[in-house]
């Protein structure tokens, strides 16, 4: 087939050998799947002589009808997918139970600041409650 480039810049298109780059008024020779047809048609880059090779596995319908009969390899990683899934909701619920379990270092200054008889606002930073801490216990 022939493409010849009718664009100011250069432009690619999909070869069955790989990319070519065509400059302005440029014109190749490359054989092109007959998918491409669409795209290089649509975008309008190129003036085309000459017709589309049949897309690969056109006729391949028996090679596909064997692979989908072999699904063995398919299942064994469902079930890998969905061990790992139980894994990770088991990992997610044993650590949201730890957090749960252990009061967090701001529940920790609040209560240090209860017991000293601190007033603080309740936007106070954890850096700046735990400064007003240490200045009661340094007093």
């Amino acid at each position: 087939m022939k493409f010849t480039n009718t664009q100011a810049g250069p432009r690619g298109l999909n070869a069955i050998s790989g990319p070519v780059l065509v400059d302005p008024g440029q014109s190749v020779e490359a054989e092109v799947y007959a998918r491409e047809q669409q795209h290089i048609e649509a975008a309008g880059w190129f003036a085309v002589e000459g017709s589309y090779t049949d897309n690969p596995g056109a006729s391949g319908g028996p090679a596909l009808k064997a692979t989908a009969a072999d699904t063995s390899e398919l299942d064994e990683l469902k079930k890998q997918l969905a061990a790992r899934d139980a894994e990770l909701e088991k990992l997610k619920g044993d650590a949201k139970q730890k957090a749960d379990d252990t009061p967090s270092e701001r529940d920790e200054l609040k209560k240090q600041a209860a017991e000293l008889g601190l007033e603080y606002p309740g936007n106070i930073s954890n850096v700046k409650l735990k400064e007003l801490i240490d200045a009661k216990l340094a007093s």
